[in-house]
């Protein structure tokens, strides 16, 4: 079973998904604003011998699928038995009829069916185990067990300490210590392995076709071309341990670079990027990985993430190891957790958690972690500055900076495109969205404001010195964030699509103004990568009414953020900055914004891009991103 995205026009509407095997089946989980298909989980069975890659071509077909749908029945009938057991905590099993009765239905088909189950352990008030089951036709069955400590309102969040083991088929497959802290959870698996198998397990690795994933826009483009010994590949992590920290940081929100940081986390990238066959169960190792953080907020009432409308004033409490977290109005917060707390987590530095490992995988597990992020988001952030139920993101909010908001948005970007068409999940997640593209169409482009693109930052990096410094990678990170949005074509109205153009091409400016000639009145190309850059020529604009006073031309900004003077000749010729040409450098950073501005046809933005991949030394760059390729987002 794999997730595929699909290019929007390739199997249109009114047709089927077919391949190049006879056992196989698709189930279309969305679609684009056209009808055709966007993502499907493709599942089956095929001959295979070992260490011999098959090629697997999918088209369109105006023939429907047809066969009998595998059922609970047939998956009780292999005679399947399951058991998890916590410590002094209690066990769950499953038998025989058991299984006619799961939580949800995932997928159904004749070739695979997947059901959900769940059960609270023993009369503990917090902790729950779940299983995904996927029979096969000829009777295989695979398994994904896992525990989660992460309910939404229940009093007294806390450690659950214990021996977790599961058992199938009568035979213990997994047992480990685990002190799974509050609002953590963990798949019951270790070692290479990624499930575990009613019987022989076929160990099969897929790698997806990389120029065709690239260019369904769900995910960036890039340039990077990294060797499959490249020691950022052979470095990833190679076996599970529960609650592992895997390619993660140890804490998210420490200060300084990280390869977790990006439109995608660097093992997402490296699987769009690099032939390396281990990389398949890299992404979803690291998927499993975000369970370690205390970010996985259940609605005790739905079982499901919790509903951002159910719970306009509700704010995370700061005790579960999310940090910068927002006041409520109305005192309403999340019971109050004790004893140790996971990893710290905070959005300014946040990765994209599950979206790559759903796309690739089609597993409900990874889909829920994207999930629970974008809800963690809302949470953390105080109610009245978030529009209380709507979620919006703000630049300059208590509990974000610009790049809080821009991996907020994101991610919340990620989970609107991918939970399932008719999920009413999707129509909170599009409802914040948007809340955030309504807001910022009105706060910037509705009115006058800030010609130049820059929106509203958390604080002056040089406060009294008369001009207001802004970092220029967090602007832009968030460019880079609503270029992305755009290229998503989340299902929102075709308003707000109009607003999302207006302001991104507004945004936009911020990156394509800096990549002038050396004319008086531009930002010279060659300098487009400053730490901070100059965005008002006083401490104390008039951000909220938007009045300024704002720098006139790009000139007045190129010499206030230079204090005077330009860092040499105020000639064209090579780029030069700090850390050039490091690829993780603000070089690197800006990469993704002016992309997604050139594909978006933003004004200048192509003449900008040809500016700087006609230096003499863009090359330099260009080679360094085949060794760190998060940031070597190109233009289609």
């Amino acid at each position: 079973m794999v997730g595929f995205p699909f290019r929007q026009g390739d199997i249109p509407s009114g047709q089927h998904i077919a391949a190049s095997i006879p056992g196989f089946q698709a189930t279309v989980k969305n679609r684009w604003p056209d009808g055709s298909v966007k993502f499907a989980v493709l599942a089956g069975r095929a001959a295979l011998q070992a260490a011999t890659p098959l090629a697997v071509s999918l088209s369109a077909t105006s023939t429907a699928p047809s066969g009998n749908t595998l059922g609970t029945a047939d998956l009780r009938a292999t005679g399947i038995t399951a058991s998890i057991a916590c410590g002094s905590y209690g066990s769950v099993s499953w038998a025989g009829a058991d299984w006619d009765t799961p939580t949800q239905t995932w997928i159904a088909g004749p070739q695979m069916s997947s059901w959900i189950y769940r059960r609270a352990i023993g009369s503990d008030p917090h902790l729950v185990a779940w299983l995904e089951v996927r029979l096969f036709a000829g009777g295989a069955v695979e398994v994904l067990p896992w525990v989660e400590n992460g309910y939404l309102m229940v009093a007294a969040p806390g450690a659950k300490s214990a021996t977790y083991s599961f058992t199938l088929g009568g035979s213990q497959r997994f047992s480990a210590d685990i002190a799974l802290l509050n609002h953590q959870r963990t798949p019951l698996v270790s070692g290479t392995a990624l499930s575990h198998w009613l019987a022989a397990a076929p160990l099969v690795a897929v790698k997806h076709d990389s120029a065709y994933f690239q260019s369904t826009r769900l995910v960036p483009s890039y340039w990077a071309n990294v060797a499959v010994n490249a020691n950022v590949v052979t470095s990833q992590p190679a076996s599970f341990t529960p609650l592992q920290q895997g390619s993660f940081p140890n804490g998210i929100g420490t200060g300084g670079y990280s390869p977790s940081i990006g439109i995608l986390p660097e093992w997402d990238v490296l699987y769009l990027t690099s032939t390396a066959s281990q990389l398949w169960s890299t992404v979803q190792r690291n998927g499993y990985s975000a369970g370690r953080y205390g970010i996985h907020y259940r609605d005790e009432t739905t079982h499901r993430p919790a509903r951002m409308s159910a719970y306009p004033n509700l704010c995370i409490d700061g005790s579960s190891g999310v940090t910068n977290t927002g006041a409520s109005s109305t005192n309403s917060y999340t019971p109050s957790a004790s004893g140790t707390r996971p990893p710290g987590y905070t959005n300014t530095h946040a990765p994209a958690m599950g979206y790559v490992a759903y796309l690739i995988t089609g597993r409900m597990y990874h889909l829920e972690t994207a999930q629970f992020q974008a809800v963690l988001h809302f949470l953390k952030n105080p109610d009245a500055q978030r529009n209380f139920a709507a979620g919006v993101m703000r630049s300059n909010s208590g509990a974000n900076t610009t790049r809080g908001a821009a991996w907020a948005l994101r991610s919340l970007a990620q989970a609107c495109a991918i939970t399932p068409d008719g999920d009413n999940l999707q129509a909170e997640f599009s409802a914040s969205m948007e809340a955030n593209i309504n807001f910022y169409h009105a706060r910037y482009v509705a009115r006058a404001h800030n010609p130049l693109g820059f929106v509203t930052p958390y604080s002056d990096y040089t406060d009294g010195d008369g001009v207001y410094l802004e970092a220029t990678w967090m602007q832009d990170f968030f460019t880079a964030a609503m270029g992305y949005t755009k290229s998503l074509r989340l299902p929102l109205s075709s308003g707000v699509l109009a607003k999302l153009d207006q302001f991104f091409a507004w945004k936009a400016t911020s990156i394509v103004g800096r990549f002038g000639t050396a004319g008086a009145n531009e930002f010279l190309y060659r300098d487009a990568a400053p730490y901070t850059i100059a965005i008002a020529p006083t401490d104390s604009p008039d951000f909220e009414g938007g009045s300024g006073p704002w720098y006139s031309n790009w000139g007045q900004v190129y010499t206030a953020t230079f204090a005077g003077a330009s860092p040499g000749p105020r000639a064209e010729g090579d780029l030069r900055g700090s850390y050039f040409p490091d690829a993780t450098s603000y070089w690197g950073n800006l990469q993704p914004a002016l992309a997604y501005a050139v594909e978006h046809g933003v004004t200048g933005a192509q003449a900008a891009y040809n500016r700087m991949t006609a230096a003499s030394n863009w090359s330099q760059l260009r080679d360094w991103f085949d060794v760190e390729p998060v940031w070597s987002v190109r233009p289609r």
